[in-house]
């Protein structure tokens, strides 16, 4: 089988940065219900230095990034930034169980989470002793360590090349169904 290219979401989204820099990529609506704009070029510079604060933090190809929000900026951003290394992105959402979200954390392997608030941050460390292969956890909303922006700061003063997949059969991301009918199942 042929495929054209970009042939998988690395470069797909490198392409899309290079072609549409200036151009404005993702709103998000502020608290008076206007968007406020982040060109492909800030998106893509965010996506790098992430990547490369996760892979100055230990990650590296094969391993799994969780996420625990619901849509926003971040979530792209990470996205991106986990395939660009190599790795899986497993994202859950705020409005699950904790008990959901540990039995996928556990499941999928995760070494490294992001968090959407501390509020959510609280309610995994109530359990996180119970999947010890979480070895990191990255506050989104927030300053100082421990935080995205922090993760994003190391990565700007040590960046790293993107990893493009090897094969079409690398993971790129597992998505947990609701689990009606037991666990949720991990889909590729």
């Amino acid at each position: 089988m042929s495929v054209e290219k970009p042939e998988n979401l690395v470069e797909l989204f490198e392409n899309s940065v290079a072609e549409h820099g200036p151009r404005e990529y993702i709103g998000t609506k502020n608290a008076a219900g206007v968007y406020e704009w982040i060109t492909y070029a800030q998106a893509g510079k965010r996506v790098d230095d992430l990547r490369a604060g996760l892979a100055a933090e230990g990650l590296e190809k094969g391993d799994t990034v969780g996420i625990i929000a619901n849509n926003r900026v971040e979530w792209a951003i990470a996205a991106f930034a986990t395939y660009g290394l190599g790795c899986r992105f497993v994202p859950m959402y705020e409005a699950e169980l904790p008990s959901t979200w540990q039995y996928i954390i556990k499941d999928s392997g995760i070494a490294a989470l992001f968090v959407s608030k501390q509020e959510i941050l609280d309610k995994v460390e109530a359990f996180r002793d119970k999947v010890p292969g979480l070895k990191k956890i990255f506050l989104i909303e927030g300053e100082g360590p421990g935080s995205m922006a922090a993760l994003e700061a190391l990565g700007r003063e040590n960046p790293v090349p993107s990893v493009k997949p090897d094969s079409p059969d690398q993971i790129a991301v597992l998505i947990y169904t609701s689990g009606t009918t037991g666990e949720p199942k991990g889909v590729l």
